[in-house]
């Protein structure tokens, strides 16, 4: 598509577009500062990429164009080479449309110049930094230097050598985003001449990748000449970041219908200096169950600390997605009412993403008299504290056998009719699993069917509906907002992504969440 320079022009070329379209694009080159003369090239780049793959790209240079109406149907943003090094170039709706995009799952790819935005509001600023990973600051002049492809598997770098000579610009950036980034290309210092004051100090990664804020970002930091962009590994570099960032064409692979819960450890999640998480935040931000936050109950049974799991980023073993590590620790939803509903005749369905660890033998006692209570080991639940403890319930056994269940609050009972347990397979400790749990919706008798790593149940087990029973806050890492003894009845292990819809999904939506985590986390049948 050729520049669509008037907003109404674009929103209704947005109304054209098809909605099985493969990728959709919005090429963006709007900014405030130096202009570079390989801009149009840049922009060329784009447009015959989408010609060439069948994607729909549209290519504007207003910032107007960056609104929700528009965005809500792109699966991918790019910054295309445009600076920021002058001025603002975006309004606070137009940042705010950014994050939303960005939040609800879209893809960025931030070309070159993209790197040196530096004049926004402080907040956005801030967060813009760590979309791209870092801020561009300066360069020596352009000429050549070796390129290092330190990921060869990666889309976007599998059909470079391992030394790549490029002649460009060579940015230097105001902190190595390694650690934080995943990255594919370095910098070989010692290729090029710069005072020392415009190198990186010998480390010096030039193009990554890193899940952020609940989407996905790809940059690099090529892309100053005019010739670069003719350049064939160049532009399938640029190509393999695009269908990457896309998540393969779609933002939404999975049913949102009923969706009230999703916690992604990639999103929303606060932690302090001590990568102590502090609040883990539901991206359904419709849904009064907002925040999970740590109770702080002190001590812990077998492991001492604040009860505040941690964060691990960039897990390999998942494709660098990030994990929230628990040790007898929770995070708990101060809505005491929020998730009753769902024993009561909704049904639901949830999806956790876990690896868990050897448990705690619960037959050791500390030295307050207490242990672990044996094969209680919950990620989930919302059981109530006292009476006949009504809820539900994600968990494991000692010997790290998965089990799920719902308590309708007809009888108090360890297991039994009203508290079935529903009993499947052992998990490993060194493996990731996809675990999902289906309790049917209707005023009589429902099942309760359990899952693992596919939509095939592998244990299913009838309840009674109880109209009147009445469940309690929902706990992440433990069964219930156990203030009597932290950490008896929780969960040691790790967790990506927990997903909670108020209804009985179908088979297919069923079967497409779990294929969509499936590839999304990189986990096998």
């Amino acid at each position: 598509m050729k520049n669509l320079l008037l907003p109404v022009l674009l929103a209704l070329f947005a109304q054209m577009l098809p909605v099985n379209a493969q990728i959709r694009i919005l090429n963006f080159q709007g900014d405030s500062g130096y202009q570079h003369d390989s801009k149009d090239e840049a922009n060329s780049l784009i447009e015959s990429l989408g010609t060439k793959n069948g994607w729909e790209v549209v290519s504007t240079r207003d910032a107007n164009d960056l609104n929700a109406k528009v965005l809500s149907i792109m699966d991918v943003v790019i910054f295309n080479n445009n600076c920021g090094t002058e001025g603002a170039i975006f309004s606070q709706s137009q940042q705010r449309a950014l994050q939303n995009f960005i939040r609800e799952g879209g893809g960025f790819i931030g070309v070159h110049c993209a790197g040196a935005i530096w004049n926004e509001e402080v907040k956005f600023q801030k967060w813009y930094e760590q979309l791209i990973g870092t801020r561009l600051v300066g360069h020596p002049e352009v000429q050549k230097a070796t390129l290092t492809i330190e990921n060869e598997d990666h889309i976007g770098t599998k059909h470079l050598p391992k030394k790549w000579q490029v002649k460009d610009e060579w940015h230097y950036f105001s902190s190595n985003p390694r650690g934080s980034v995943n990255v594919l290309i370095s910098l070989e210092e010692d290729s090029y001449h710069a005072d020392t004051n415009l190198k990186m100090g010998g480390d010096h990664p030039f193009t990554w990748y890193q899940y952020f804020d609940g989407g996905r970002s790809f940059f690099t930091s090529l892309g100053h000449t005019e010739e670069i962009y003719a350049d064939s590994n160049f532009q399938k570099l640029i190509e393999g970041g695009i269908v990457w960032a896309s998540g393969n064409g779609s933002k939404e692979n999975f049913s949102t219908h009923g969706l009230i819960l999703d916690l992604d450890a990639d999103s929303l999640v606060v932690t302090n200096k001590k990568q102590e998480v502090i609040r883990w935040t539901n991206k359904i931000s419709t849904f009064p169950a907002k925040h999970f936050e740590p109770n702080d109950y002190g001590i812990r049974l077998t492991m001492p600390g604040s009860g505040r799991p941690r964060i691990k980023k960039n897990v390999p073993q998942i494709n660098n997605h990030n994990v929230l590590v628990f040790r007898e620790d929770e995070l708990i939803n101060k809505k005491e009412d929020a998730f009753d509903y769902l024993i009561k005749g909704s049904g639901y369905t949830w999806f956790a993403v876990l690896r868990p660890y050897n448990t705690q033998n619960s037959r050791i006692k500390t030295e307050f008299g207490q242990g672990r209570l044996k094969d209680v080991n919950s990620f989930l639940g919302n059981l109530k504290n006292g009476g006949k403890y009504e809820g539900i319930w994600g968990s494991l056994e000692d010997d790290l056998t998965i089990w799920c269940g719902s308590r309708n609050g007809i009888s108090f009972g360890r297991f039994d009719n009203n508290n079935p347990k529903v009993r499947g397979i052992g998990l490993n400790p060194n493996s990731y699993y996809i675990v999902a749990a289906r309790m049917g919706a209707g005023v009589d008798t429902v099942d309760i069917e359990l899952f693992v790593n596919e939509a095939k149940a592998i244990a299913t087990k009838p309840i009674l509906i109880n109209s009147y029973s009445d469940s309690s806050k929902l706990a992440i890492g433990t069964e219930r907002d156990a203030t009597n003894h932290p950490g008896a009845e929780s969960f040691d292990g790790e967790m990506a992504r927990l997903l909670i819809y108020e209804r009985p999904l179908n088979d297919d939506e069923l079967k497409r969440t779990i294929n969509y985590l499936s590839v999304t986390y990189d986990i096998k049948k």
